[in-house]
């Protein structure tokens, strides 16, 4: 019938500290059903503050919290995988994160724990974590939220975009998740997704099934309240992002080596901040007695650094997924300048509310015009604000996510 469902949300993992765009999806997905529906959330258990944390934040919106603790969360198996686990993954090139997350021992027990109760919805973060589907009884629609799509990641290997890593074996890789991937959407009945390229895949691909198109919704009120830059004599650019990601960390190298040097040639009083969890220790020492290079580390309140720069820099090449981190900085007031990789989840109207640039003389160009015309800066300010509050806000995402859960009758 129509009204209220009783939905489960799974994730393999806890939610907090919320460094990263992925787990600020998944709380703030559990806010907005949560206004209309029962909720009842499990993840795998990680260390035991971050459960607690996790469990403290969330407790308002649900009405149970189930940490479930696997042999593979445990301190034994972290140190198997360190010791071997991991190697031997690696030379027989299969993922560690299915191995980890979806073996049948783990997969078996979440079913167990799911099974126990009687749900509508069933909600599984990561095709990676969701290898229990196969597993669970009863007649709940069960749908995978996807985050990205291995056919992604794939279209960018094949493209070049993962030559950068020592490891040769990602291809091999890439196509046993694809296999793997395969296997688990058998078991779904549905998909959320956070881009218009995913759904336009699994649609062609699952015409049968429901897709989802859910961008990453966020609470922006606090961003939206952030001065935009406080000193028009202020020349600081920005960096973005988790700093342990794999392809932020390309990005950040390129920029770093290639973009910021240009940048500083033309505009000598320029400083960079980077602001990300995990600065991995090449970063840190080479801001070592550089004054013009910030290292912030993870800020709880990124609005700090937010409205003392001119622009942020996002030279992506690679990686796949919603940008969650580029509606923050539009929000709060910071012209955007990235690759067509780093904005095309987006929705970027080049030239009005940011810029789309691919070659290193591009981002040079707008990032030194974003500096020194204040008129049009104030201009993308407005403009990015206005498309983040009509198409990312939590109303205008999860809201609808929602209200589609409540119209379904069942």
């Amino acid at each position: 019938m129509r009204g209220p469902k009783r939905i489960l949300v799974y994730n393999a993992g806890p939610l907090c500290p919320a460094i990263g765009m992925n787990q600020v999806r998944v709380i703030n997905q559990l806010k907005a059903l949560s206004k209309d529906h029962e909720i009842d959330f499990f993840f795998l258990s990680g260390k035991k503050k971050a459960d607690v944390q996790t469990f403290s934040k969330l407790k308002p919106y649900c009405k149970r919290i189930i940490i479930i603790r696997t042999v593979t969360r445990s301190i034994f198996y972290r140190l198997l995988k360190k010791l071997f686990f991991t190697r031997l993954l690696k030379f027989i090139s299969y993922p560690e994160e299915w191995f980890s997350l979806s073996n049948s021992i783990t997969a078996r027990q979440i079913a167990k724990e799911i099974n126990r109760n009687k749900y509508d919805f069933i909600i599984s973060h990561y095709w990676q974590a969701s290898g229990f589907l196969r597993y669970l009884t009863g007649d709940a629609v069960k749908f995978v939220d996807t985050h990205y799509l291995v056919e992604e990641n794939l279209e960018l290997y094949q493209a070049g975009s993962y030559n950068h890593l020592e490891y040769r074996g990602i291809g091999s890789i890439l196509q046993k998740e694809m296999t793997l991937q395969n296997r688990v959407f058998s078991f779904a009945d549905g998909f959320i997704v956070n881009s218009v390229i995913q759904k336009e895949i699994l649609v062609k691909k699952y015409p049968e099934k429901k897709t989802l198109y859910v961008p990453n919704g966020q609470d922006l009120q606090h961003f939206f309240q952030s001065p935009p830059l406080s000193n028009e004599n202020d020349i600081n650019f920005l960096f973005y992002g988790s700093l342990s990601n794999q392809f932020n960390e390309k990005a950040l190298k390129r920029l770093l080596n290639s973009i910021f040097p240009s940048l500083r040639e033309k505009l000598p009083e320029a400083a960079m901040f980077i602001m990300g969890s995990n600065p991995p220790g090449w970063l840190i020492k080479r801001a070592e007695g550089n004054s013009y290079l910030k290292i912030t580390g993870y800020i709880e309140d990124p609005c700090s650094i937010f409205y003392r720069c001119c622009a942020c820099i996002l030279p992506l090449e690679s990686g796949s997924g919603f940008r969650g981190r580029v509606v923050e900085l539009m929000a709060g007031g910071v012209p955007v300048i990235g690759t067509s990789n780093a904005l095309k989840s987006i929705n970027i109207e080049h030239g009005m509310n940011g810029f789309i640039a691919d070659s290193d003389e591009d981002i040079v160009k707008y990032s030194v015009l974003m500096a020194n015309d204040h008129e049009l800066r104030q201009k993308i300010v407005r403009n990015g604000r206005d498309l983040v509050k009509t198409h990312f806000s939590l109303e205008s995402t999860f809201g609808r996510l929602s209200e589609y859960f409540l119209n379904i009758r069942k």
